[in-house]
């Protein structure tokens, strides 16, 4: 398995998220994507794991989207693999493994795509605490598949059914298909509706995104997002490894017992749950100012 992280100014959360790669999955091949970070502290972090992993910076990218140049090097990182049927990890530096990746999750991630020839991608997240029960209800077990599929009553795309920027696909199957990155998560959403069948999401899942950890749009960050960061103490809060009593439970739950994140990991520093991943999350007023400032900049999305 070959693992791309996708990175920004966030060193000490690169380097959580590397080192838990290296601790969990021990063989995989890590390629660090760093989309010309200014940071001081970050790039003496790159310069320190580029000792022992490829770093790639493409250069400046024209025409940025709201992620920068997140999809622009998800492409580059496509083209470079190789191996028609190796899989890849697409991780980004706000995530992290939690858990040893054993053989068996890698025989079942074979064994599905393998039985599923038009199956894109799959999602090694487990979900979040603060997602409305409505939304949870959404996730129902294939026995058949051995995963979850979500379900949504509206015609209306919806990411994360078909696709999801943290995702475990294979080479060969993208490029079968002429699979191009979008600017833009929705959109890859319905590229993935057309190609592939709905995205499984793991039983067992080995990643999770790192709670209250800074974020950028379009590589800034307007007023009310630098409020709402203070306001939550935006940092880095990484989460212990899974111990084996942990991994027991998870492995062991009953299916209809949806894999969310608070119920089986801990984080090294406790924070209140359920964990917020975005920092306007609790203030509808600072959300509508963000709106507002990326508006009158021209940011669109």
């Amino acid at each position: 398995m070959i693992t791309f992280i996708f990175s920004f100014n966030r060193g000490l959360h690169l380097q959580n998220c590397v080192e838990s790669v290296e601790h969990c999955t021990p063989d995989s091949t890590i390629v660090i994507y760093d989309d010309n970070s200014d940071d001081p502290e970050t790039q003496r972090i790159l310069e320190g794991l580029g000792q022992r992993h490829e770093i790639r910076q493409p250069g400046h990218i024209q025409n940025l989207s709201i992620h920068g140049g997140l999809y622009n090097n998800m492409q580059h990182a496509l083209d470079s693999t190789e191996a028609e049927g190796e899989i890849i990890c697409f991780l980004q530096d706000d995530t992290q493994m939690v858990r040893p990746v054993t053989s068996d999750d890698i025989e079942f991630i074979e064994n599905f795509f393998a039985s599923n020839t038009d199956a894109g991608f799959i999602a090694p997240v487990f979900q979040k605490g603060h997602t409305r029960q409505k939304t949870l209800d959404r996730f129902r077990y294939s026995s058949e598949h051995g995963v979850y599929f979500c379900h949504h009553e509206s015609k209306k795309d919806v990411a994360g059914m078909h696709y999801s920027d943290i995702s475990i696909t294979l080479s060969g199957r993208l490029k079968a298909v002429e699979w191009g990155f979008h600017s833009d998560e929705f959109d890859n959403e319905q590229q993935a509706r057309r190609h592939f069948m709905k995205m499984g999401y793991l039983y067992a899942p080995f990643v999770m995104w790192l709670p209250n950890a800074p974020a950028y749009r379009n590589k800034g960050k307007t007023l009310a997002f630098q409020i709402a960061e203070r306001r939550n103490k935006a940092g880095v809060y990484p989460y212990k490894i899974m111990s084996e009593e942990r991994i027991f439970t998870l492995l062991t739950r009953a299916p209809e017992q949806l894999p969310i994140a608070e119920h089986y990991l801990d984080l090294e520093s406790p924070l209140k749950k359920p964990w917020i991943f975005h920092p306007l999350k609790r203030s509808r007023l600072l959300r509508k100012l963000d709106r507002l400032e990326n508006f009158l900049r021209g940011n669109q999305k």
